[in-house]
C-alpha cells in the first residue's frame, strides 16, 4: 500500500469510464471487479489484510482490483486515524470493499458491461483508426 499526495489536487478527478487495454477489459467482463469500477464517485470503505481501513472517494479501480482513493480517512490497526489527499491500494491489499447502500448492484453491473462492450464494438461500426482502411472487395 502506498499513498501518494499530489501538490495541486483538482477538486474533482477526471473520472475514466472504461479500463485500456483489451487484456484489462476481458479480465473487467468476466469478474466482479465491474460493480468496483461503477463505484467511482461515491464514498466507500476499503477493508485491507492488514487490518486496517480506508474511507474515501473512489477515484479509479483496475482490472487487477487496484484502488485509488481521494479524501482518504485512513485508519491503522491500531486506530491511529490519517487523512490522505490520495491513497492507491494494490489489489492483494484488498480484504472487502463495501458496497454503499444506495448502489442498486444489478444496475452498477449491468451499465459497466455496456461501457465495456461500447468500447469492444467501437472500430466494428466505423470508429477507430483510419491508418489502414479495410480491403472491399
Amino acid at each position: 500500500m502506498e499513498s501518494h499526495e499530489s501538490e495541486s489536487p483538482p477538486s474533482r478527478p477526471v473520472l475514466t469510464e472504461v479500463v485500456n487495454s483489451i487484456r484489462e477489459r476481458t479480465i473487467a467482463e468476466n469478474s466482479m471487479v465491474v460493480l468496483l469500477q461503477g463505484l467511482q464517485g461515491e464514498v466507500t470503505t476499503v477493508d485491507l489484510k492488514n487490518e486496517s481501513t480506508a474511507r474515501g472517494r473512489v477515484v479509479n479501480v483496475d482490472a487487477f482490483m487496484n484502488v485509488r482513493l481521494a479524501e482518504v480517512l485512513y485508519r491503522d490497526r491500531r486506530g491511529q486515524l490519517t487523512h490522505l489527499q490520495d491513497l492507491f491500494i494494490t489489489g492483494r491489499n484488498v480484504r472487502y470493499v463495501h458496497i454503499p447502500d444506495h448502489i442498486d448492484i444489478m444496475k452498477t453491473i449491468q451499465n459497466q458491461l455496456a461501457k465495456i462492450h461500447r468500447v469492444r464494438n467501437f472500430a466494428s461500426h466505423g470508429g477507430g483508426r483510419k491508418e489502414f482502411p479495410k480491403k472491399t472487395k
